[in-house]
């Protein structure tokens, strides 16, 4: 039963798919290259700055969180030291 299920709501997924596909290909022929152009411009300027004001957005809240603390002398507070890596191999100098 459980596959006549998956089975039917696949079918009715691939209609819906193909009426759209098909209804979003008819649209892009009628815009032509330059409406599509235009659109795919406008998309990704909507998106860049969607995503501006979300890093604006998560900066100040991390800033806020930072800024919060009591404690002044807290981790977040302090710089980060790099951390150096051991080598493996030992340099000496070699003399002629």
């Amino acid at each position: 039963m459980r596959r006549v299920f998956w089975l039917s709501l696949g079918a009715a997924a691939g209609y819906y798919a193909a009426r759209k596909g098909s209804a979003l290909v008819e649209e892009a022929r009628e815009r032509g290259v330059v409406g599509n152009v235009t659109l795919a411009a406008s998309t990704a300027g909507r998106a860049a700055a969607a995503a501006t004001r979300a890093t604006v957005a998560v900066g100040e809240a991390v800033g806020s969180r930072a800024r919060s603390h009591d404690d002044p002398g807290s981790a977040a507070d302090a710089p980060t030291q790099p951390r150096s890596t051991p080598t493996s191999t030992s340099t000496r100098e070699v003399r002629p």
